[in-house]
């Protein structure tokens, strides 16, 4: 198919279903819709009324991950996949994660309306709780859970900060099945969330992987006192030996190099009141690299770096790992059929990893997986002022619509294609 003459999809709806998806969860220049509340599940509902709107075969998995499945010619072949989330960090723009399902809708649309048929289905997921921060569940829990990365049993443990279990709100949600679908191919569309193609004027982001990361909890336990009448050379402050490590993890990101990123997140002290030492501090540490074996080493330093913070406090310090997700090489065929289709469109593109973790990087254990990146304004992502303009967002749309309709129509498995 020639993709100048062929099927586009429909920008201004596109635009507006994600400004309606956006008001969900809305609060000020922001939204919330963290993985399975009130809020999540309302935008799980608008979005399965939009896929039986576009005739698609709902279906849910035990992980209340939501499939709308566009039947092909070949009912026995497994299909081509475009998907993402639509659950949200605290204060949220309006294209994390929410724009790939989206626009894997407005695909389908299009499909649809130059009435295209496919040898294989074509589906849209969309993945549970790929934020992670609601239950501290690591991310991409809908995702590794299908793929068999993580299990039920760990899950059980997460608790957001009223107390509930992901599993509790999990059984509660509405959205649990038992359709079990075993993709094809998957592509993931998504924002940039750095300044890369921004800066450089790029249009296209063409992904090769995804890098590795660490969740750790740390905790330092030192002797909570009174602010005025304990002397400084007798305490035992954890809320210093916390803030002497973050410092010195900061200095570590840039002595390993090599794009490493390390990210002290939240931080609670004990009893965090203005006049008492504080007698504990728990801190979590987000570390990210391409390079396995870096990543490893980064590692091994960040928690001598914890310890050493400690000794020199004289505070205890205990390091749990909350969640380990590996890096991701996309095969290289997929990456060039996504360079292909976006310089047969007539647009610009650039080669690179990603730096935020993807729901792609585990889907990529199952079947053979690409991402496409278009510019967010600044590299703003995570907070309101991310933005993404409409000419932006209709590019990379019209990406994945030609990349999907390639795989869908090959008469060929990807792997026995070389893949």
């Amino acid at each position: 198919m020639n993709v100048t003459t062929g099927p586009k999809v429909d920008r201004e709806r596109l635009w507006n279903m994600l400004s309606e998806m956006g008001d969900i969860g809305k609060n000020g220049a922001g939204r919330t819709r963290l993985a399975l509340s009130a809020e999540d599940l309302e935008a799980r509902r608008l979005l399965v009324r939009w896929m039986k709107e576009l005739g698609l075969d709902v279906r849910m998995d035990a992980c209340a991950n939501i499939w709308g499945v566009r039947n092909g010619r070949d009912a026995t072949e497994r299909p081509v996949v475009m998907g993402s989330h639509i659950d949200t960090v605290r204060d949220a723009g309006m294209f994390d994660g929410v724009m790939g399902v989206l626009s894997g809708l407005a695909a389908i649309r299009a499909m649809n309306e130059a009435n295209v048929e496919t040898r294989r289905p074509v589906a849209v997921v969309s993945f549970t709780d790929e934020e992670g921060g609601h239950f501290l569940s690591g991310g991409l829990a809908g995702s590794r859970l299908m793929a068999g990365a993580v299990d039920l049993e760990t899950l059980r443990s997460k608790r957001n900060a009223q107390g509930k279990s992901w599993v509790d709100a999990l059984n509660e949600s509405g959205f649990l099945g038992k359709d079990r679908l075993e993709p094809h191919a998957y592509l993931e569309y998504h924002i940039e969330q750095g300044p890369v193609l921004v800066d450089e004027g790029i249009q296209i982001g063409v992904v090769q992987g995804v890098v590795g990361l660490s969740w750790l909890r740390v905790a330092f336990r030192g002797e909570a006192n009174h602010a005025g009448a304990f002397p400084m050379n007798r305490r035992h402050d954890a809320g210093l030996a916390a803030a002497r490590a973050i410092v010195e993890l900061n200095r570590l990101a840039f002595e390993l190099g090599e794009g490493t990123v390390i990210t002290p997140g939240q931080l609670a002290q004990h009893p965090n009141f203005p006049n008492i030492v504080p007698g504990e501090a728990v801190l979590t540490v987000d570390i990210r690299q391409f390079d396995p074996d870096l990543l490893e080493r980064g590692i091994a330093r960040l928690k001598d770096v914890v310890r050493e913070a400690g000794e020199c406090e004289g505070v205890a310090t205990e390091i749990e790992t909350l969640s380990r997700t590996q890096h991701a090489a996309f095969p290289k065929e997929m990456v060039s059929l996504v360079e292909g289709k976006a310089k047969d469109l007539g647009y610009s593109t650039r080669r690179m990893p990603s730096g935020a973790g993807h729901d792609a990087q585990i889907v990529s254990t199952l079947c053979p997986a690409a991402m496409i990146f278009v510019p967010s304004k600044d590299g703003r992502s995570h907070c309101p002022e991310e933005y993404t303009s409409p000419e932006d967002v209709g590019n990379g749309a019209d990406v994945l619509l030609h990349c999907a309709l390639d795989l869908a129509r090959a008469p060929k498995a990807l792997r026995e294609n070389g893949i």
